[in-house]
């Protein structure tokens, strides 16, 4: 689904508000610590909300608070939204939560290959601090977690879409199916999951911290992440990175000046609903 039918995309940042709203609630009442990450925060500060072409919200939280976060979220999220992740939801192939809205579908091509019915959602990544031995601000550690990260995406993915745009994709396939092959025949999911988890944890913590699944090692220090800030996000006031501005620097180097229009890129789902009944499904 290069485009979204009229309308949907709205419909999808509207209802990502709304998810969005109850985890600033929910972590407003119980003294949470999270902010808005990635492309949200990115977002907040250009654009006041949402990239324009944006399909989703990244929230991050230090791991303990997300570990609080997922138990309120059996008991205090609304009867429309619930939290998914591996350890209690098998189907979900990748190591971060996942916070779904009952009765809408929105099924990327991964997922699709995972078995996986995805929702509407809004990604909620823990963030853990760095062992930072090496003196590399943890630069090394987060490598360690991402090795986890990627193997258990191969174990789940047969045909992946970061090697669609490869001229070379009919020999890296040819790698990729062969590691595939074999993981599945010496492991499990389960292993490789207790394996992440295992290298999340830090022998010397410093003051470094990191998304251990994120695709690229990009570690904070810790006063760059908190105490977090409220910025305006639409019509919410939500919480970002207590300097958003050296955040947005390191993810993205000069953040205020748009990216070419064929580098706005989409989540493109392959199956769409939005609660409204109409299935939409690419071609």
């Amino acid at each position: 689904m290069a485009r979204y039918p009229e309308g949907t995309l709205e419909r999808v940042q509207q209802i990502e508000m709304d998810m969005l709203a109850q985890i600033d609630r929910m972590c407003r009442e119980h003294g949470l610590i999270y902010w808005i990450d990635g492309g949200t925060c990115l977002g907040a500060v250009r654009h006041k909300g949402f990239i324009p072409w944006d399909d989703d919200i990244d929230v991050g939280m230090p791991i303990d608070d997300f570990r609080r976060f997922e138990e309120l979220c059996e008991s205090e999220l609304p009867d429309d939204m619930t939290l998914h992740v591996m350890a209690k939801d098998p189907s979900q192939y990748v190591l971060w939560g996942k916070l779904y809205a009952k009765n809408t579908t929105f099924i990327e091509s991964d997922a699709q290959q995972a078995g996986c019915d995805e929702c509407v959602f809004v990604d909620v990544f823990p963030y853990i601090r760095l062992d930072e031995k090496r003196d590399d601000h943890g630069v090394g550690h987060l490598r360690r977690t991402q090795l986890w990260t990627k193997l258990i995406y191969i174990y789940r993915i047969k045909d992946p879409n970061v090697l669609k745009s490869l001229s070379w994709r009919k020999v890296a396939l040819v790698g990729w199916r062969t590691i595939r092959g074999v993981l599945r025949l010496v492991t499990n999911q389960d292993r490789l999951r207790h394996r992440f988890e295992r290298a999340c944890v830090a022998k010397h913590p410093g003051t470094w911290w990191g998304n251990p699944s994120a695709a690229r090692p990009y570690p904070f220090h810790e006063t760059t992440l908190m105490p977090p800030v409220e910025l305006p996000f639409g019509d919410l006031t939500v919480y970002a990175p207590h300097d958003w501005d050296r955040f947005c620097s390191d993810l993205y180097g000069d953040y205020m000046q748009l990216p070419p229009e064929d580098q706005r890129k989409t989540h493109a789902p392959l199956v769409l609903d939005v609660g409204d009944g109409k299935r939409y499904e690419s071609k």
